[in-house]
């Protein structure tokens, strides 16, 4: 006599015949809230004929199923779908990631799948979800994480339109308490986006936010494009929450997570993210465009001048980590509370001068005071075969006696992504004593219209560099101030795409028809105290 097979309800745990239609124990518990008729099948998801559909099964883990019997999905990202399931022998509902079936035959997408298991797994905080078991079932790869009742942030959003300034600023208060966990494990998100922040409200109305989806996460060390599931140096993230560093391609940090901390705190605020357009459109708005702070009328005015410090395009002017920001908070809110104002220099700790004046400590430097590189072309991320060119710039910007260097070959051959490759290599040695660092492309203007690429660039730098006023004198004038500005200090001024300035074939083929440009590369190339790595 063969035993009878025994099945076992995902949503109680029960275990129960095989060849019964309904879960007993679910049915008892339903008639007894007075929901079903003795033998009335309900409509909700817990009573649906489990015959219809057979379980799918990861392990000791069970898919819980819907009304239409497909199994609950609870979203789903770049590297697989995520289930609500259930641990049948622990009788507990968890969330379960399975990598997407595109992925199953792509050896590095599985690595980068496990690698991302085992980066959540390094994570154990209370606005972080925890994950619990990395498994395999055939080919199937999949790992269970912490189940979390509530929603995602977005789906609040979409639910009650703008949130209250307090349940905002408390939910962004919980997330960067995640990311100091994060930045702590010396870890990038790179996709903090409300969609992947869920929330959950007590009876007593206290709410606890937790990051999820940790698919994007890198070593803050690490090349971005070694973990993307894309092609090697293709934009990672989500343009509407994305970075200017994310669009620029260059090297990013937890910094680039407060940024995309801003524009989820915006789109809490006011019912839609900061920026809104096509992807090319949103690339231009997060790299160069103003915020629209007409969109915050009746946030207060320290909650303005917050977002405005996270969604700084130069992250030197952000909050340097989520420790930064958390310290800030309590200003911001006592402000609030107060009814008063308040000033970017009301986040500021003590002078780095200062301290060294108690300590006797040596100034040490951490980095640039200052970076503009978000108006350098979007390239690859990978260079072959160019380790001899790389070694030039390194030892060209290590040689005081070399104040510019100036890369000429035809277009196509890679010049800008060598560059950039460069770039990053500088940003892991937080740019090797570098004091200011500007790029331009003048791909962007082109040399049309009343305004030249020429004065644009001109007056963008002498405002950048601080010029007293960029308005005043001839082009030339303009040009020789900025060169003396830029010798002032040790500053990486990078000048990519001169092409548009040139002539097109012809007697002048390749003469630069706005030679302003080129003035104060002359003038640099004199002085000893800059650098000018690139003119193209």
């Amino acid at each position: 006599m063969s035993a009878e097979p025994q099945r076992t309800c995902p949503s109680c745990g029960n275990e129960f015949s095989g060849g019964m239609e309904f879960c007993p124990v679910c049915m008892f518990r339903k008639a007894l809230a007075g929901g079903v008729e003795s033998g009335e099948p309900s409509s909700g998801d817990t009573l649906k004929p489990m015959t219809k559909l057979p379980a799918q099964r990861f392990d000791h883990y069970e898919l819980v199923t819907g009304e239409d019997g497909k199994p609950v999905e609870l979203g789903r990202g770049a590297m697989g779908v995520t289930y609500k399931a259930f641990d049948v022998d622990l009788h507990c509902p968890v969330t379960l990631k399975v990598i997407s079936e595109r992925y199953l035959d792509d050896e590095s997408a599985r690595a980068r799948f496990l690698r991302e298991a085992r980066t959540a797994a390094r994570l154990r905080h209370s606005n972080v979800a925890s994950v619990l078991h990395l498994g395999r079932t055939g080919q199937n790869y999949f790992y269970a994480m912490e189940f979390f009742e509530g929603e995602t942030l977005e789906k609040l959003i979409r639910r009650l339109g703008r949130l209250e300034v307090k349940l905002a600023l408390e939910i962004a208060t919980q997330v960067a308490d995640g990311l100091a966990a994060v930045h702590k494990q010396k870890l990038v998100h790179r996709d903090i986006k409300p969609s992947n922040i869920m929330v959950s409200f007590e009876e007593q109305g206290a709410v606890t936010a937790k990051i999820i989806d940790l698919g994007l996460a890198k070593a803050d060390d690490e090349p971005g494009n070694q973990t993307a599931i894309s092609m090697p140096g293709a934009f990672v993230g989500t343009p509407d929450f994305a970075s200017p560093e994310q669009f620029a391609g260059v090297q990013v940090d937890v910094r680039s997570d407060l940024y995309s901390l801003g524009a989820t705190l915006w789109k809490m605020l006011t019912g839609q993210a900061p920026f809104r357009g096509t992807s090319a459109e949103l690339m231009h708005q997060h790299l160069h465009a103003p915020l629209a702070t007409e969109e915050l009328e009746g946030v207060p005015q320290p909650v303005v001048v917050l977002l405005e410090v996270l969604l700084e395009k130069d992250p030197a002017r952000r909050f340097q980590s989520p420790a930064e920001l958390l310290k800030a908070i309590p200003t911001i809110t006592g402000a609030i509370d107060a009814r008063h104002g308040i000033t970017r220099q009301s986040f500021r700790k003590t002078p780095p001068s200062a301290a060294r004046a108690k300590t006797g400590e040596p100034p040490t430097r951490l980095g640039p005071e200052k970076i503009s590189i978000a108006r350098l072309p979007v390239t690859g991320g990978d260079v072959f075969g160019r380790e001899e060119d790389i070694a030039f710039l390194d030892n060209a910007w290590a040689n005081h006696q070399v104040n510019v260097v100036t890369i000429v070959a035809w277009a196509g051959v890679g010049k800008s992504t060598l560059v950039n490759h460069w770039l990053r290599q500088m940003a892991i040695d937080h740019y090797r004593s570098a004091e200011l660092i500007f790029g331009w492309s003048f791909y962007r203007q082109g040399s049309s219209g009343e305004t030249s690429s020429a004065d644009e660039f001109l007056d963008a730098a002498l405002n950048w560099f601080a010029d007293p006023d960029p308005r005043i004198g001839t082009a030339w004038e303009k040009g020789e101030r900025l060169a003396k500005l830029v010798a002032h200090r040790r500053t990486l001024l990078v000048l990519d795409g001169l092409e548009p300035l040139q002539n097109p074939p012809g007697l002048q083929e390749g003469r630069v028809r706005e030679p302003v440009p080129l003035w104060p590369r002359d003038l640099i190339a004199s002085d000893h105290t800059s650098r000018c790595s690139k003119e193209i």
